[in-house]
């Protein structure tokens, strides 16, 4: 088994001007005095992590946005300089921290891809999920990046919530689906322990529900030409995240930043989530040397979740043997269900089996 070297690099940028009560990625409140010693330390991780050039790169928070033009600046000229002649470079937004002269900032340093958090049109929907901006802000923001040059956005629509109605979807599909982005990203509420949500009791809607408002969102982006290429994500045609497909296809990559994960070789690592540790220069947190096992585990959970699956002969040149000698009698058990499909070539999850994807993956562990 042998794995590539890395060729994609994330960085996480953990600065927030407000704390949604849904996120459990890594962040602080936004203080000036803190984010210069960051970039300082993120400075001097990349210099013993980041070799060499890298064909995808994406800035993740937190809020990249929220950072000052200064600040801004000096992150997109450190980074610049680590991407490969026409890669793919995306940064996170939100579309209340990212005007005009930002978004020339980020065209000029080379970024050609930018996911804002979007997440509602309706204003009480928002306000549920504690976003600062309104949608008018989405739609600067939009024109903004397209003033800029930048033409490839991801706008991030999440469903499921508690209060949320199925008059909402629709005035979210509509309101959606009139802005000028390639891709959007749509996720429901999964409620992660210790963030406020969890501590102040709210719920997710039952799964019922939330299938519904799926196939209402699926339905009308598919209408308007999204192709589904993921579990959760869509794009017009050639606007597919390449920097996530590394995740997705379970290859290697660099990660730097507080709480940042990588994968290199046969090892996973995730940096601290600790501040202070950070900036003192003690950067990582957890490492875990893969067993086959676990790197067949990992596999099957990234890569069932595209649309196209997986090729059998990249899986049995990974692994040294392959899928059918292993796994014949849970493909068998899974294909009567409807839950895959399997030729000559490719393994992937049926439409169905998208949507239950867990019980194709308790099969295979």
């Amino acid at each position: 088994m042998t794995s590539p070297r890395p060729d994609s690099l994330y960085v996480h940028i953990p600065f927030c001007r407000r704390i949604c009560p849904y996120c459990d990625f890594p962040k602080v409140l936004y203080r000036p005095e803190w984010s210069r010693s960051y970039l300082d330390a993120l400075e001097k991780e990349l210099v013993t992590r980041a070799c060499g050039l890298f064909s995808t790169l994406y800035v993740g928070g937190g809020t990249p946005s929220c950072l000052s033009e200064e600040e801004l600046k000096r992150l997109l000229s450190m980074l610049s300089a680590h991407l490969r002649p026409g890669g793919e470079f995306s940064i996170e937004a939100n579309p209340d921290s990212l005007s005009a002269e930002k978004a020339r900032m980020l065209s000029l340093y080379g970024v050609n891809r930018v996911s804002l958090g979007a997440q509602s049109s309706t204003p009480k929907n928002l306000k549920t999920l504690g976003r600062s901006h309104d949608f008018e802000a989405v739609k600067k923001a939009v024109d903004h990046l397209l003033a800029a040059g930048i033409c490839n956005i991801n706008a991030d629509w999440m469903y499921g919530f508690e209060g949320q109605t199925e008059e909402d979807v629709q005035a979210d599909i509509e309101a959606f689906l009139s802005l000028h982005v390639t891709h959007f990203s749509c996720y429901s509420l999964i409620l992660e322990p210790g963030t406020m949500f969890a501590v102040n009791g709210k719920k997710p809607l039952e799964d019922d529900a939330q299938q519904r408002y799926f196939e209402l969102i699926r339905d009308a982006l598919e209408q308007k030409g999204f192709a589904r290429y993921e579990i959760s994500n869509f794009a017009l045609s050639g606007y597919e995240c390449a920097h996530n497909l590394t995740y997705w296809k379970d290859l290697p990559y660099v990660g730097v930043g507080l709480g940042a994960a990588g994968y290199i070789g046969r090892i996973r690592y995730k940096n601290t989530r600790n501040l202070s540790s950070y900036l003192s220069g003690n950067y990582e947190g957890e490492r875990e040397e893969l067993t086959l096992a676990s790197e067949l585990e990992d596999f099957f959970l990234t890569n069932l979740r595209l649309v196209e699956g997986f090729s059998l002969e990249t899986f049995k040149e990974r692994f040294g043997f392959s899928l059918p000698s292993r796994y014949g009698e849970q493909i068998r058990k899974l294909q009567e269900r409807g839950l895959i499909d399997m030729d000559e070539k490719t393994f992937k999850a049926t439409s169905r089996g998208l949507d239950l994807l867990d019980l194709i993956l308790l099969e295979l562990f």
